[in-house]
């Protein structure tokens, strides 16, 4: 698996809701790349993985590119020189990270903190989990399912996964959606800075490993 970690470094801090700005800046400027917005044309969207995700971490705008994702990253970044946010116009410098590491299920356990928030549960599943009838260590072991099929890697062993979640709630949209932070453990050896559940592209759900 290749994964490259771009870190856009500038002078300035920002909050985690930036990735989203971030995400419709670099969507615009690369219109033509679909990975990078995942858009197939202003009304219809591209149901693939998300290759290309956006997010901050501390305090610094940050793009992450994972398979194919991260081959078209290092092909493009360097055009980007500077990020359009609201009317701030902000100077960047890419820093780039190239890695290959090997996420796997093993028979050791491993904990992770959701270092951003996770939003586990659609539609179907909210009214299901209100009634106390879903469970959120199964939609974990999905989501943890779903990282591995999006590096297309086998997974020969059954996902373990256990977590301590607290509700939160923020607003998309006009729209209260319920979330969870947290810690889990489980028995997939995951990168750090990957993201789980819904809303990938823009930094939800990252994780990041503890007690290494």
């Amino acid at each position: 698996m290749k994964k490259v970690d771009i870190i856009l470094k500038t002078d300035k801090k920002f909050k985690n809701n930036a990735s989203e700005g971030l995400r419709g800046y670099c969507g615009n400027y690369f219109k033509n790349i679909v990975q990078f917005h995942n858009h197939l044309d202003e009304i219809s969207f591209n149901y693939d993985f998300s290759y290309i995700q956006y997010r901050v971490i501390d305090g610094q705008l940050a793009i992450m590119g994972i398979d194919t994702g991260a081959d078209i990253l290092l092909e493009h970044i360097e055009e980007l020189k500077s990020i359009k946010l609201g009317d701030e116009i902000v100077e960047v410098t890419p820093e780039i990270t190239i890695t290959f590491p090997t996420p796997e299920v093993t028979d050791k356990m491993y904990r992770y903190k959701f270092e951003t928030l996770w939003f586990a549960l659609n539609d179907t599943n909210y009214k299901k989990y209100i009634k106390g009838e879903f469970s959120l260590d199964n939609q974990l072991r999905n989501n943890i399912l779903e990282f591995f099929k999006m590096c297309k890697i086998w997974v020969d062993k059954k996902i373990i996964a256990k977590g301590e979640f607290k509700e939160e709630r923020i607003i998309k949209k006009d729209t209260e959606i319920l979330v969870f932070s947290g810690e889990f453990e489980t028995n997939a050896l995951l990168p750090d800075n990957i993201c789980l559940g819904k809303r990938k592209s823009i930094g939800l759900g990252r994780i990041k490993r503890i007690n290494k």
